[in-house]
């Protein structure tokens, strides 16, 4: 990705940001703010060594939390740990935890929810909304492998290379699921043969989509995806896409946005927990090979829910904590302020007629990030405010030119995007259920 996004792009960020306060699905990493160090130490640590193979063994797995406050950059974080991911040709997982799409207490659809969000690194604008689901991915990358078989490459012996690779080699990769390996040979296959039906049917299996019983024994897979067998599936993805050599590994970002474990019941949280410790300690024992799984909690995931449960409490010391509430060398203001340039920067981008920097533009963003601060105690949501106000702000600007802004002015941009936040947010509960 280069220094700054092409006009089509940076107009789509500010969209987002207008929208939500909240980066789209390519491009966070253009509005990245105080945590190059720790996206660096990650990506060399885990990503370009722990978690790559060496001498014939797998990498191994890691799992880390991401800890900040509700609206303090979570969601950036780990949307710019995806991009650093696809570059180094891991596939990727951006999974929103909820109680309708991902309850942790469901084994099952856990794996449903990996399955359908997994992505290749995505070549086109196009790849990162269309190329969602582990079935694209795999048409992906064997495309890649094969140089476009799959794409428009009409050409017989590339063809009868593909097929030969899957039916040996891959068809050879050692997974814990046998019925897992049976699926993504008969889905490939299928795709360089033509087959729709048994691509259909494939296809829906691998993501753990409803089907009729019989659907699936018409292609060989006796396996049925319930809670027995749902983390043997999701392990089996990621043993798959790393011993296949068709990606370096997986990345799994779980985004717990708002509160999903505090809305199940006791017995529910239970299973969760054990879930949760099970993810961890196969990932840690090397059951899940090349994976890094990053789960990004509130503060109090750690105070209220881990404590009730020693065993993952355990887990949650300091070293496997990522604190993005107290960025090492930055004091909020000044992160916000560097915030709020960035947007600035993109925005001129994405518009022609955006104010000039300046003296001008830096002092009202300065009373932004000053009114932010005040509006919201630190650590509650100020910098998704902060977006929010300035984008409003740079907005009214393109029509009057960039000038000083009253404290009434700001307030007046800032209760607009509060407002807007705050019916997100309650959609957000609603469709929790809270």
């Amino acid at each position: 990705m280069s220094d700054a996004p092409d006009r089509r792009t940076a107009s789509r960020i500010i969209h987002s940001l207008a929208e939500s306060g909240q980066p789209p699905q390519l491009g966070a990493s253009y509005l990245n703010v105080g945590t190059e160090p720790i996206i660096r130490r990650l990506r060399g640590d885990y990503l370009q060594d722990l978690l790559t193979p060496f001498e014939g063994q797998d990498g191994s797995g890691a799992c880390k939390w991401v800890e900040a406050n509700y609206g303090n950059g979570k969601t950036q974080f780990l949307r710019c740990m995806q991009e650093e991911a696809w570059k180094l040709n891991y596939t990727t997982a951006f999974v929103e935890l909820s109680q309708d799409e991902c309850p942790l207490d469901r084994p099952d659809r856990i794996y449903g929810a990996v399955a359908r969000s997994i992505q290749a690194q995505p070549l086109t604008p196009a790849d990162v909304d269309r190329g969602q689901g582990i079935d694209v991915a795999l048409q992906q990358l064997l495309d890649r492998k094969f140089e476009g078989v799959l794409s428009g490459n009409v050409n017989d012996a590339l063809r009868d290379q593909a097929l030969a690779w899957v039916e040996t080699s891959l068809a050879a990769t050692p997974v814990e699921s046998t019925s897992f390996r049976q699926a993504v040979v008969q889905y490939l296959l299928a795709k360089l043969k033509g087959d729709a039906r048994k691509v259909q049917v494939a296809g829906m299996y691998l993501r753990g989509e409803p089907f009729a019983a019989k659907e699936p024994k018409e292609i060989d897979l006796y396996e049925k995806l319930d809670k027995a067998s749902g983390l043997r599936f999701l392990r089996s993805l990621c043993q798959f896409i790393q011993r296949s050599e068709l990606a370096a590994g997986t990345v799994l970002l779980f985004d717990e946005a708002r509160r999903s474990l505090s809305l199940m019941s006791s017995k529910a949280q239970k299973v969760a927990c054990e879930n949760l410790l099970t993810l961890i300690n196969r990932c840690n024992s090397g059951e899940l090979p090349g994976t890094l799984f990053l789960y990004a909690v509130m503060p109090e995931f750690f105070t209220g829910f881990a404590t009730a449960y020693p065993a993952l409490q355990q887990r949650c010391g300091p070293g496997t904590r990522i604190d993005l509430e107290s960025l090492q060398g930055l004091k909020e203001i000044d992160l916000l302020q560097m915030m709020g340039a960035k947007i600035s920067l993109v925005f001129r981008i994405a518009f022609e007629d955006a104010p000039e920097d300046g003296d001008l533009l830096r002092a009202a963003l300065h009373g932004v990030a000053e009114q932010a601060l005040r509006q919201t105690m630190v650590g509650s949501g100020t910098r998704r405010l902060l977006v929010s106000t300035w984008v409003r702000a740079l907005q009214q600007f393109r029509e009057t030119g960039a000038r000083a802004l009253t404290n009434d002015e700001i307030q007046g941009f800032m209760e607009g995007a509060k407002q807007r936040l705050d019916s997100l947010d309650a959609e957000a509960v609603a469709a929790d259920g809270e």
